[in-house]
Order: structure tokens, then C-alpha cells, then sequence
């Protein structure tokens, strides 16, 4: 039989599985947080360009900042992450969770002189990177809203598949559902699940057949930044090999790091 465990000790468990794999549940769509979409924007911004007088290239880049400024909002409401003062360390956080690359993360801070000016007087050619820019920055990230990972297992490979009832968390309360429940629990697995309304991660941790601890991961982290960034880089077509190295890089990059709220069994 085995006995109740603290997060790091079933860290130590996976580590020692030679080989992991993941078994992807369920995705969705997550949508923006603000009535105005950040691509509505872009299309303003696109119109007001056409003007080609002061008036429309003074909109035209207000219009760009503001899809910036939307998408950044929607996607640390969607992810739960904190916000910050800063238009610096919100882009970084992005690179952390690998939304963005340092070559996109480099043009857009290129504009942040522009885009704080409020009285200057823009030219023509400013105005098209801006937006150049913004839409680039809106095309990178908008994947998160597009397919986010919100249940999936990481499980020790040829771990044998057992017909379990399934759990879920709610506030401070477990409940055991059989619809719309994963088809197999596994012996030996990790189990993730994203709540879309508190942006909060549960964990409940097997082996040998049996529930060791559950856990909440809490929001923004470093331990929150490694289950975000599982949930957007994993697809749902994604190939077994693809599934493999995603799961070893989540079980290498959760050793070690804070962020763990552990709840009774």
C-alpha cells in the first residue's frame, strides 16, 4: 500500500522514471477578456492609415496601442498571471511562458517611446511599423486563444491503465464524476487540470494505482509558469514524439521550483 507523500517526494518519484509520456485531454478556446477585440483594433488602425493626414496617423497609432494593450490584458486575465506596471516585465513574463521570442520581444519594446508619447507628431513611416508591429506581436501570441491545454496526464511510460472514477476540485472539496471523465486513469501519472473562472492549476498525484496528494499550484509562480507553458506549447495533434519531449522537458523543469499548495486527501 501506498502511503500519503508531499510534493517533493513525488517529484523525486518522477524524476526516477526512465522514460514519460503525455496524454493530452482536453483544449479550448479561451477568449479576450475586453468587448473589443485587439484584431478590431488593427483594423481601425488600418483605416485610419489610409487617411494619410495628421488626424488619421495620430489615431492609426493610437489604434495600434491599444490592440498591444488589449491583447496584453486578455492574456494575463485568461493565464492568471499578476499584472505589472511596466511594459518591460509583462513582455518578459510572456517570453518565460514562450508566447513570444526575444527577436518579437525586441521590436515591440522599440516602441514603447513612441507609443507613451502622447503629444508627438508621428510620421507616416513610424505609424506602419507601429502597426506592423502590433500585428505581428497580435498574430504571435494569439495561439493561447486558439487551443490551451486544460486537462492532460504525465504518465511513466508502459504505467498500466486502470478504470478509476475520476476527481475534480471546487474550493475545498472533492468530487468524484464518472461523465466526461478520462477514459483510463493510470497507475503511475501526474494529473493536470486548468480552471478556466480562478486560473488556478489542481494536481493529483498516482502511484502504484493509488492517490498519493493533491496540490494547487499557485498563480504566477515559477511553478505556475512551467504548467502554462505545457499547456500552450502541447497541441492536440501533436505526435507521440512530440508528447515524449514535451513531457520529460515538464518533469525536468518543475524540479526545484516554489509555488506548491498541498491539500488533504
Amino acid at each position: 500500500m501506498v502511503v500519503n507523500m508531499n510534493w517533493e517526494k513525488y517529484l523525486k518519484q518522477m524524476a526516477g522514471w526512465d522514460q514519460v509520456t503525455l496524454d493530452p485531454r482536453s483544449f479550448v478556446q479561451l477568449e479576450h477578456a475586453t468587448p473589443i477585440s485587439p484584431k478590431e483594433y488593427l483594423e481601425f488602425a488600418d483605416k485610419d492609415l489610409l487617411l494619410a493626414n495628421t488626424h488619421g496617423l495620430v489615431n492609426a497609432l493610437s489604434n495600434a496601442k491599444r490592440a498591444i494593450n488589449c491583447q496584453i490584458t486578455s492574456l494575463l486575465a485568461v493565464l492568471g498571471l499578476q499584472n505589472a506596471s511596466d511594459l518591460q516585465t509583462k513582455i518578459q513574463r510572456f517570453e518565460e511562458i514562450g508566447i513570444l521570442t526575444p527577436r518579437v520581444s525586441k521590436k515591440i519594446s522599440s516602441l514603447e517611446s513612441l507609443l507613451e508619447n502622447q503629444f508627438s507628431k508621428p510620421g507616416m513611416e513610424e505609424v506602419e511599423d507601429a502597426i506592423n508591429i502590433a500585428t505581428l506581436f497580435v498574430d504571435a501570441t494569439d495561439k493561447v486563444f486558439r487551443e490551451f491545454m486544460v486537462s492532460w496526464w504525465v504518465i511513466k511510460e508502459e504505467s498500466e491503465k486502470q478504470n478509476n472514477t475520476y476527481h475534480y476540485k471546487e474550493g475545498n472539496k472533492t468530487f468524484i464524476v464518472n461523465d466526461d471523465a478520462p477514459k483510463n486513469d493510470y497507475s503511475d501519472a501526474l494529473y493536470v487540470q486548468y480552471d478556466q473562472e480562478s486560473g488556478d492549476y489542481c494536481v493529483w498525484g498516482y502511484l502504484n494505482g493509488e492517490e498519493v496528494f493533491e496540490a494547487e499550484v499557485e498563480c504566477s509562480s515559477p511553478l505556475d509558469i512551467e504548467f502554462i507553458k505545457c499547456s500552450i506549447l502541447t497541441h492536440s495533434k501533436s505526435a507521440a514524439s512530440e508528447q515524449k519531449q514535451i513531457a520529460a522537458d515538464f518533469v525536468s523543469q518543475i524540479q526545484g521550483k516554489k509555488g506548491i499548495q498541498e491539500l488533504p486527501l
